[in-house]
């Protein structure tokens, strides 16, 4: 049985950097009706969710980094070769195969070894903006050492290829300035505990363009952009 609709406004934190990227009306609306009725949109299996979970692990552990790496691939060998697998699984096992190789080609150039890193927790607290549940659920937590104590900020990896033209690159490039703004909100928010939320100590990883995006130093105009779209999509919610 398909779920309702939600009747409050939710969307993920991806969702919502989407969201905030998008280019048109009709794009946005796209993508709160998809958050709102999720049922409806439920994707058949979960694109990409097992490399970034190896990916995380070589954040955790880089000291076994090539292992990892290497039993990962062979294990996605087995899902793509697997004739009993649906071709979503096989075409999913092969596209996972190519980020993490395309990972483990460049991570050396990205500089991430400064800084060390955690797993999350396992049922992170969402965010409130504007009347709007926001979902956040990063792949690392981010502890860099200060001469005042640890800094921390959120990881996320994004590993979804997308389209190779520049209004998409753009999008993109947009998209993860705003979850990584997101990311150090949900810091401020949940993991004070940890350190002190710092906004360049998160992250996105974008592992296809072999890129990292880190927090601006200054938050002020991403928060006010964001707590402006989620009041929106607060009022629009009940029409969407």
């Amino acid at each position: 049985m398909a779920r309702p609709p939600r009747p409050q406004p939710r969307l993920t934190a991806t969702q919502l950097a989407d969201y905030l990227a998008a280019t048109s009306p009709l794009a946005q609306l796209a993508i709160l009706r998809q958050a709102k009725n999720p049922g409806e949109a439920k994707p058949l299996i979960i694109q990409y969710q097992l490399v970034k979970g190896h990916i995380a692990a070589c954040l955790f552990e880089p000291e076994s980094m090539n292992r990892i790496i290497a039993s990962a691939i062979v294990s996605l060998e087995q899902r793509r070769d697997d004739p009993a697998n649906r071709p979503l699984v096989r075409d999913d096992a092969r596209r996972c195969i190519e980020v993490i190789q395309t990972f483990q080609g460049s991570v050396n150039a990205l500089g991430l070894w400064s800084i060390t890193y955690e797993p999350p927790p396992q049922r992170p607290a969402p965010l409130m903006v504007a009347g709007v549940e926001i979902s956040v659920f990063p792949d690392a937590i981010a502890i860099a050492d200060h001469r005042t104590g640890h800094r921390i900020g959120e990881v996320f990896i994004r590993c979804t290829i997308g389209a190779a033209n520049d209004n998409a690159e753009n999008r993109r490039s947009e998209s993860n300035g705003h979850l990584v703004t997101i990311a150090h909100m949900h810091t401020v928010e949940t993991l004070t505990r940890h350190g002190t939320p710092y906004s360049p100590t998160s992250m996105v990883i974008d592992v296809p363009r072999e890129r990292v995006v880190y927090g601006p130093a200054s938050t002020t105009m991403r928060v006010r952009q964001i707590e402006a779209a989620c009041a929106m999509i607060a009022a629009i919610w009940p029409t969407v």
